[in-house]
């Protein structure tokens, strides 16, 4: 099937806290041409260099998804492509400062709504949306994920825990903007206090804190949480930003265990079969 191409009408900038970081980034989002993509562009290096949001550009995917070269890259780019996914945006130049979008509140809300306020032009081209005829299925350890033929784009996601004061959570969605927005969006990235030292002595989560992600401690969550399953509802965020470098499908997603790595391999094994 196909829909149409769509770009912002105007551009717009933001400034904040990169996680990893914790630098002051500023982004510029400026609309694109048709049949161009998702491109970001690192201002801050010599010569400008570009990269497109493709899955065939993803060079890690610890912790977070990053792409870029072998001397460059940018991390943590799944919360705006989340927003970018869920609002349908195919081409678009974000023009970036350093070597991570800001976190903002540790959710897609913030993008999404500058998104929205910059509006949204629907382009002369098409765009094709792929059918999955078949199921596609990647699996790590007790790690899986799968996508089955369905006429929605549809997730469905199993959270297990390994923390005393943390249950196992599940949620299902079928993805359109209006659920995307009151159930999804604002959910937050989420990290463990036993971790938090090591990850900083690596020189990650420098700019991490309560007003940009939900810390769980010993007894559990810190934060006051704005779902009570925010981390399933998180997880889902994470799976529409990484899918997003994947041809777009529709399909039922389903996941257990699964983080940014099986996503990638997802999308790698769904580009694959449906560019065959």
């Amino acid at each position: 099937m196909k829909r149409k191409q769509r770009t912002i009408v105007k551009e717009f900038t933001y400034t904040g806290i990169g996680l990893h970081t914790g630098k002051n980034v500023t982004i510029n989002c400026k609309p694109l041409d048709a049949n161009r993509g998702i491109r970001f562009k690192r201002v801050d290096l010599e010569d400008c260099p570009e990269v497109e949001a493709g899955i065939a550009n993803v060079v890690s995917t610890q912790r977070c998804t990053t792409i870029g070269e072998d001397s460059w890259d940018i991390n943590t780019i799944e919360h705006l492509m989340s927003a970018l996914n869920a609002l349908k945006i195919d081409n678009l130049l974000i023009e970036i400062d350093a070597n991570e979008p800001p976190i903002t509140d540790g959710s897609a809300k913030i993008f999404y709504d500058l998104i929205k306020e910059a509006g949204i032009e629907k382009q002369k081209e098409d765009k094709e949306v792929y059918r999955i005829e078949e199921p596609i299925y990647v699996k790590e350890g007790n790690q899986s994920l799968i996508v089955l033929p369905d006429n929605d784009l549809k997730i469905s996601y199993t959270f297990v825990s390994n923390h005393p004061f943390l249950e196992d959570q599940f949620a299902e969605f079928i993805i359109n903007e209006e659920i995307y927005y009151n159930e999804i969006a604002s959910a937050r990235t989420f990290g463990f206090s036993h971790e938090i030292e090591k990850l900083q002595q690596s020189g990650l989560a420098l700019g991490g804190s309560l007003d940009n992600a939900i810390l769980v401690g010993e007894d559990g969550p810190i934060n006051e949480l704005r779902f009570n399953n925010e981390f399933v509802r998180h997880k889902i965020l994470d799976i529409l930003g990484d899918i997003k470098l994947a041809p777009e499908f529709k399909g039922h997603i389903i996941g257990i265990r699964s983080g940014h790595r099986l996503n990638s391999l997802l999308s790698r094994k769904i580009k694959e079969i449906l560019l065959k």
